[in-house]
C-alpha cells in the first residue's frame, strides 16, 4: 500500500517536507483502519478501541492541519492515493465517504452486488450449518475464496452482505460473544444460559476442557459434563475424551483467530 503513496508522490515531484507529512498522515490512517478491523474481529476490546481510535483520530487531524499549512489540497491527496478504497474503515471513522465519489460495483447496482455476495454467504452457511456458529473472520475468508471473480471485495462489504442476508431472515446474523469475539449464527439457536456461558468461554481459542469449565464457571463436574454433552448433541461441539487432553471439547465454528488465514481476504 505504501507503494501507492510513493508512486503518487514521485509523479508530482513534491518537496521532501511535504512528502514526509503525507507519509505520516498515510501511516496514521492505515493504523486506524487496522485497529478498526481488529476490533470488528474481536481482537481488541471496546475500551482499548475507544481510547486508541480517539488518539489516532486526533493524530490524523493534526497531520491534516499541518498539510493544510503548507498549502496542500488534502482532498486531492486522498483521491490520488485512493484512500477511501484502501482504508474503508478509517474513511468511515473520518467521514470521508461523504466527500468521495460513488463506488463502482463492477457493472452491477449496489443491491445486485450485495445479493451476489449474499449467495456466497448462503453457500458457506449451508455447508457449515451443522456447526451452528462460525467465527466472523473465518466466514469472511470462506466467502472471499468463493468469489475469485470479484477482485476488490472488501471486509466491510462482506459484513454488509451478511447483515442484508440476516435482514431477509435467511440466517440469524452476527452475534458478539462475551469478550468481544464476533460470530455468525448460521441457524437459529435457542441456547440456555449455561450453554451460552460455555460458548463464551470457548470463543477465544475454539475449545474448552472440563476442568476449565469447572474452574472458570464454578460448576460441579456433573453439571459441566451435562452441559457440554448437550452441546455435542446439538452438533455444536465435538468431544475428544483422550487422556492426553484431559477431556477437551472442540467447537468447529469457533476456530481460534490464529488459525484463520486472513491472507485470503484480498482487499479491505
Amino acid at each position: 500500500m505504501m507503494s501507492t503513496l510513493r508512486r503518487f508522490s514521485s509523479s508530482r515531484g513534491i518537496p521532501p517536507m511535504q512528502e514526509r507529512l503525507e507519509s505520516e498522515l498515510y501511516a496514521s490512517i492505515a493504523t486506524l483502519d487496522q485497529l478498526k478491523k481488529l476490533y470488528d474481529l474481536g481482537a481488541v476490546d471496546i475500551r482499548s478501541f475507544q481510547r486508541e481510535s480517539q488518539a489516532l483520530l486526533q493524530e490524523v487531524r493534526g497531520h491534516i492541519d499541518n498539510l493544510k499549512r503548507v498549502g496542500l489540497d488534502v482532498n486531492r491527496f486522498f483521491d490520488g492515493v485512493r484512500l477511501v478504497d484502501l482504508f474503508p474503515d478509517a474513511a468511515d471513522l473520518l467521514r470521508l465517504r461523504e466527500q468521495a465519489p460513488t463506488r463502482s460495483y463492477q457493472g452491477m447496482s449496489a443491491d445486485q452486488y450485495y445479493d451476489y455476495i449474499g449467495l456466497a454467504i448462503l453457500d458457506v452457511a449451508t455447508e457449515h450449518s451443522s456447526k451452528g456458529l462460525m467465527g466472523l473472520a473465518e466466514l469472511i475468508v470462506e466467502v472471499v475464496r468463493r468469489l475469485p471473480e470479484i477482485k476488490s471485495v472488501t471486509y466491510n462489504e462482506v459484513i454488509e452482505a451478511v447483515n442484508r442476508v440476516a435482514e431477509n431472515g435467511l440466517i440469524p446474523g452476527i452475534r458478539t460473544l462475551r469478550g468481544g469475539v464476533k460470530v455468525v449464527e448460521l441457524r437459529p439457536l435457542e441456547l440456555r444460559r449455561d450453554q451460552a456461558d460455555i460458548i463464551n468461554l470457548a470463543a477465544s481459542k475454539g475449545h474448552v476442557s472440563i476442568e476449565e469449565v469447572m474452574m472458570q464457571l464454578n460448576w460441579s463436574e456433573d453439571h459441566a459434563r451435562q452441559v457440554l454433552s448437550s452441546l455435542v448433541e446439538a452438533g455444536m461441539a465435538v468431544a475428544d475424551i483422550r487422556f492426553s487432553t484431559g477431556g477437551r471439547y472442540y467447537f468447529p465454528g469457533l476456530r481460534s483467530r490464529d488459525s484463520v488465514d486472513q491472507r485470503g481476504v484480498g482487499s479491505y
